[in-house]
């Protein structure tokens, strides 16, 4: 059983390493030519290709994750004290960002700027608690590596942004550029401080 965890493992870890860079390099390269119109693309093969490195990336950290639980043993209770509830918090708060924007508008369509809700806090609320589930998932599974797993997440939700801002901005104009002054990026003081507020 541990051969083949083990085994599992190492192909996970491969598979989220060449993902992970390969998704950066498309990205990159849709940053550096937006001629090529590579992302954002709301359909086509450079969705397909985008959406499923993607995928393949954050599939394969999971995989990985749990592998690294299989093979160093359960660990301490703490672990899962503090790592599960931060997964599944965050993660729900994921699920709810998608239903709160709409699938559609989600991969890349334009049904309408939304700013309300989980956007009053971060234009990119759905990146932030994504970080956070992988977080808790690396603290559930004991696996530093996983945390590096997360930093390289979110490494990619900010070339992501860097491409899918440019096209809002074409897009919505002044009414994204005014939602860029008054809400940040991913997360900062006036998140907090309007989180204070709503409470």
């Amino acid at each position: 059983m541990l051969a083949t965890i083990s085994t599992i493992h190492s192909i996970s870890f491969l598979l989220t390493l060449i993902s992970g860079f390969a998704l950066a390099a498309h990205l990159g390269l849709s940053l550096a030519r937006p001629d090529l119109g590579l992302w954002p693309a709301s359909s086509g093969w450079r969705h397909h290709l985008a959406f499923g490195l993607f995928r393949l990336f954050c599939g394969g950290t999971v995989v990985f994750a749990l592998c690294e639980a299989g093979l160093n043993g359960w660990g301490h209770w703490a672990r899962y004290a503090l790592g599960l509830p931060l997964m599944i918090v965050a993660f729900g708060m994921t699920l709810r960002g998608y239903r709160f924007l709409g699938l559609d508008n989600t991969y890349c369509e334009s049904d309408g700027l939304v700013t309300g809700g989980m956007y009053a806090y971060s234009r990119n609320p759905q990146y932030v608690t994504s970080v956070l589930a992988t977080v808790g998932l690396a603290v559930t599974c004991g696996s530093p590596l996983t945390f590096v797993f997360a930093l390289a997440l979110f490494a990619l939700y900010f070339l992501f942004v860097l491409n899918e801002e440019r096209w809002l901005i074409q897009g919505y104009g002044e009414a994204f550029r005014d939602y860029m002054q008054s809400t940040p990026r991913f997360v900062d003081e006036r998140s907090i401080s309007r989180l204070r507020e709503a409470l």
